[in-house]
């Protein structure tokens, strides 16, 4: 079992920081107008804050469905022309004489270049 020592932390202490909207400059205890004012006044903030996050997730809302829509777009057309591309190599291949074998070979050797790069690895050492 593990040795228990005594603890040697310091006690807390409370630091107090002067609420610069207020004029007295220390903690003065409100009246119980004063406290029902500042509940409203709190209510009326946190209203408006529901109120602007409401309409900022809405606005995200629009903004997402537009960038998703337009993205699919784009992913679409960009499938479509390298289709094409693929589709164009393929025929011109053929109109040239090289056996379709020649092709997939033809694919893996630049799928290979484009793995290339140097390995990085990484040690992790677990000490006790």
């Amino acid at each position: 079992m593990a040795k228990q020592l005594p603890d040697t932390r310091p006690a807390p202490v409370v630091i107090h920081y002067a609420d610069p909207g207020n004029p007295a400059g220390g903690v003065m205890p409100l009246t119980e107008r004063e406290l029902v004012a500042r509940r409203k006044r709190d209510q009326v903030l946190y209203a408006r804050w529901l109120e602007r996050r409401a309409e900022l997730a809405d606005r995200d809302r629009k903004v997402r469905r537009f960038w998703l829509g337009f993205g699919v777009t784009a992913g679409v057309g960009l499938l479509a022309g390298l289709g094409y591309a693929v589709w164009a190599v393929v025929h011109a291949a053929a109109s040239l004489g090289v056996g379709l074998l020649v092709i997939p070979a033809v694919l893996l050797l630049l799928g290979g270049l484009a793995v290339g790069g140097h390995k990085c690895v990484t040690i992790v050492q677990h000490w006790h």
